[in-house]
């Protein structure tokens, strides 16, 4: 198996594709940091711990009675922003004034589309691609299950996504700490109604782990399409506009329709559940991740059974 990987690795590392992908995401890494100095912090800096102390409180105790006439059991962003208020109060702890190494890698996450992108390029080109040049037939005449050829393209994938946020995080956090220093805070993290303090390096892991589920499912999805169809372009195009409008039309219709929280598309953005705003009203966590595997499996049981039972001359 892991000479199987290896050589599917190999094929894209051979490619200056592969290369390209890797440059635009550093570049946009750095041009960020370009932007957010030209545009300022967008907090104000304290000129004094211990006289800002008490405007800070004052500014969150004003918050929490604003929210307290206007939250309710279904509103999960005021129900964590007036929980992290609380907190920040009782322990004294002020929210962060201004930019550091740890808030521009957080913000850099938003990045992760553009993994999506070239995660979805790759996946759909792991088997159509074959098809096309004609290699498939190379492939099966080894003495090699096509289960397990089919796996390790697959997990060939997953390195790829591994290797795109690892050069995201070390590039940003690189150029973050040379723009705005070391200096970190406690980040808050609001779960099952309680509220979590964790180093920012930890914060941030988790962000980028929640948000690498979101390019997991539409990898997938470009995968089972190049399997079934075996048409490079129809995967990647199909791919591309789920990607850019499956959210979209699922929000649509959840504003008329409660079965839109089924939808795989209100399941997949767990980073939103952090910043307390879910896709689609009705869904929690645990109601996503249940989803999110029901779809994960159905899709590789089709790529699985298409490529193992089909003819490879059909």
């Amino acid at each position: 198996m892991a000479k199987l990987i290896q050589n599917e690795l190999i094929k894209w590392f051979r490619r200056p594709s592969f290369y390209v992908m890797s440059l635009i995401l550093i570049a946009l890494a750095v041009v960020s940091v370009v932007f957010t100095l030209m545009m300022g912090s967008t907090m104000e800096n304290a000129p004094d711990e211990n006289a800002n102390q008490a405007s800070w409180k004052e500014s969150l105790q004003q918050e929490n009675e604003q929210l307290k006439m206007t939250m309710d059991a279904d509103s999960h962003w005021e129900q964590r922003t007036y929980a992290i208020n609380e907190y920040r109060i009782k322990n004294n702890l002020a929210p962060v004034q201004e930019n550091t190494v740890w808030t521009y890698v957080d913000s850099t996450i938003g990045l992760s589309s553009i993994i999506t992108l070239f995660v979805v390029i790759i996946a759909a080109g792991m088997i159509a691609s074959e098809f096309s040049w004609g290699t498939i037939k190379l492939l099966m005449i080894r003495p090699i299950k096509r289960s397990k050829i089919l796996l390790a393209k697959y997990l060939a994938v997953l390195v790829f996504m591994a290797i795109f946020y690892v050069i995201l995080f070390i590039t940003s956090f690189l150029v973050g700490a040379i723009a705005f220093g070391m200096d970190s805070s406690t980040e808050l993290l609001y779960a099952n109604g309680e509220i979590i303090a964790l180093h920012p390096f930890m914060f941030i892991t988790l962000k980028m782990l929640l948000s690498s589920l979101d390019v997991l499912l539409f990898a997938t999805i470009a995968f089972m399409i190049s399997s079934v169809f075996r048409n490079n372009s129809l995967a990647i195009g199909l791919s591309l506009f789920l990607l850019f409008t499956g959210t979209q039309i699922t929000q649509l219709v959840s504003m008329k329709y409660e079965w839109a929280k089924f939808s795989p598309f209100a399941n997949i953005n767990f980073t939103a559940f952090i910043d307390g705003i879910p896709v689609v009203a009705g869904t929690s966590f645990w109601f996503s991740i249940v989803m999110f595997l029901v779809y994960f499996i159905l899709l590789q049981v089709i790529s699985f059974l298409t490529f193992v039972k089909r003819d490879i001359a059909a």
